[in-house]
């Protein structure tokens, strides 16, 4: 059995793809911080030259689809923070609006 390749052994873009899964972690457990360093230091990996062989298309392809991935989980969870934010912006009105009479 071999050992898992060194990260800094790894290609930019392996590092990128590593990255990504690492964002995907975060997302899942709602750990915006950390999803947001990750990306940072995922964008120049990303941004470089890469080879244009087999290998890179399959891990480009990779990125994308689990970029889709955190777009989508990233847009539900905004949509449920949006709908909070409404149901408690719609409480407070109600509560208002009931001692002012």
């Amino acid at each position: 059995m071999t050992e898992p390749a060194n990260v800094s052994q790894q290609t930019p873009l392996a590092q990128a793809l590593q990255l990504t899964r690492d964002m995907l972690i975060a997302c899942h457990a709602q750990d915006w911080e950390r999803l947001t360093a990750l990306e940072a230091e995922r964008e120049p990996l990303v941004l470089r030259q890469h080879p244009r062989d087999a290998a890179t298309h399959a891990q480009l392809d990779e990125l994308l689809a689990c970029d889709r991935e955190l777009q989508e989980l990233v847009r539900r969870a905004r949509d449920t923070v949006a709908g909070q934010w409404q149901k408690e912006t719609d409480r407070s009105k109600a509560i208002l609006a009931y001692a002012q009479k």
